[in-house]
């Protein structure tokens, strides 16, 4: 350590009040943003499981015209040989399963009520392996013979349905009920298919409660008349972070006329929120990087004004200058290090304390339900922080610093 490292670390010491004053506020805004880029860290991987778990996988691959505007009618846009396409993407080294939909519209009857709804078919038993259907599930969902809510057969016999919450109860319509499904076939025929009422689901949304519903994909086969066509080929990759670089390589490989979209692309919620947390962050920490360079600042000045016949005596045995600058920035480096390591100490402390009590958060706006608080641990936050706060520190420092380096011998020495 050097000389001036050394006298810098006595100044810490010696103002121990002063010191103790501006550590309080460099490890306030230390837990502040640690504290907040944990949160933000786990709303965003719940808004990406959520999306992905949800029907998107991590690759969409579809009709390039599928994304330009709705159908005119189911299957309009749909990828033609969609089946094949499938069995030939399972072969891929990059791919862990591909999950074929059929996306359509009509309408649900009970006989005196009908409602339009959004349909997805799916394959039941890849989609319970890969995709949060089961967690969709609504539990204690229970039809008059007494039976529950439960996901789909994969008979390719039944014919079985799983309603939004909102649209069963619309329906008036219980577990073991029977309903009409009706939509127009892939050439516009109008076509009907009874169904039973097999369980509710709680997608989350209360938009997607009212309107929708799942069934198999031989169900809607039947309905639609598809042929082996799919709206959508959900792909799940052995490596979610390659999902982006992934998707025009998989496009390629299924053939012509499939145009390939990672999940992020296609998850507009998620890209929103994301948005709107990173600019509030961003206010934040503007805000407290004002906060703690202003209390800093405050406090070096102090600092100068407090000690001008010391710092007489140093420049008259030979101190530079540009040494008293450097003395300044010391005591604002060992400041923000010693502030910011502590913020961080306490942050890992008080996200563990607050993660074991298993917190519940109200329902955000738009969703049914709420979830728990589970602040993350993000080291790159963490280290983006210290850097900040350093920066912050050296900043705060410069301008006592070049005060003091301005000193005359003379003057600093008959102060009093």
């Amino acid at each position: 350590m050097t000389l001036l490292a050394r006298l810098a670390w006595r100044n810490v010491r010696r103002n121990r009040r002063r010191t103790g004053l501006t550590l309080l506020v460099i490890i306030a805004g230390t837990m502040a943003l640690c504290l907040s880029g944990g949160f933000m860290a786990q709303t965003f991987q719940g808004l990406a499981d959520a999306a992905i778990r949800g029907g998107l996988g991590h690759v969409q691959l579809m009709h390039p015209k599928a994304l330009e505007g709705d159908e005119g009618q189911s299957l309009e846009f749909a990828v033609p040989d969609g089946e094949a396409v499938a069995a030939k993407l399972r072969q891929d080294p990059a791919v862990l399963e591909v999950l074929p939909r059929i996306l359509f519209m009509g309408l649900l009857s009970n006989g005196p009520k009908s409602v339009a709804f959004l349909g997805t078919a799916v394959d039941p038993a890849r989609e319970a392996k890969h995709m949060a259907v089961l967690d969709q599930v609504k539990d204690g969902a229970k039809g008059k013979g007494g039976e529950g809510s439960r996901w789909l057969s994969p008979d390719p016999a039944a014919r079985e349905v799983l309603l939004g919450a909102g649209l069963a109860r619309s329906l008036g319509v219980a577990v073991g009920g029977s309903l009409t499904l009706m939509s127009t076939t892939k050439d516009g025929a109008l076509n009907a298919v009874d169904v039973e009422v097999v369980g509710l689901q709680d997608f989350g949304f209360k938009e997607l409660n009212d309107r929708f519903l799942s069934v198999s994909l031989a169900t809607a086969e039947l309905l639609v008349d598809a042929g082996g066509a799919r709206s959508r080929l959900s792909v799940v990759l052995k490596d979610p972070s390659k999902a982006k670089a992934e998707a025009p390589r998989l496009a390629q490989v299924a053939g012509a006329n499939v145009a390939g979209s990672p999940w992020m692309d296609l998850a507009s919620f998620y890209q929103q929120v994301k948005l709107l947390y990173l600019a509030i962050f961003g206010f934040m920490g503007l805000v407290l990087f004002l906060v703690v360079l202003l209390a800093t600042a405050n406090t070096l000045l102090m600092s100068v004004m407090e000690r001008l016949r010391e710092f007489g005596t140093l420049r008259a045995v030979g101190l530079q200058p540009g040494q008293l600058l450097a003395l300044l920035q010391w005591e604002g480096a060992i400041l923000g290090a010693l502030g910011s390591f502590l913020g961080i100490v306490l942050t890992l402390l008080l996200r563990a304390g607050v993660n074991a009590l298993h917190l519940q958060l109200p329902p955000p706006p738009g969703t049914s339900h709420g979830y728990e608080l589970n602040i993350h641990a993000v080291p790159m936050v963490y280290l983006g922080v210290f850097l900040g706060l350093q920066l912050t520190l050296q900043l705060s420092a410069l301008f006592p610093g070049l005060k003091a380096a301005r000193l005359r011998i003379v003057e600093a020495l008959r102060h009093v």
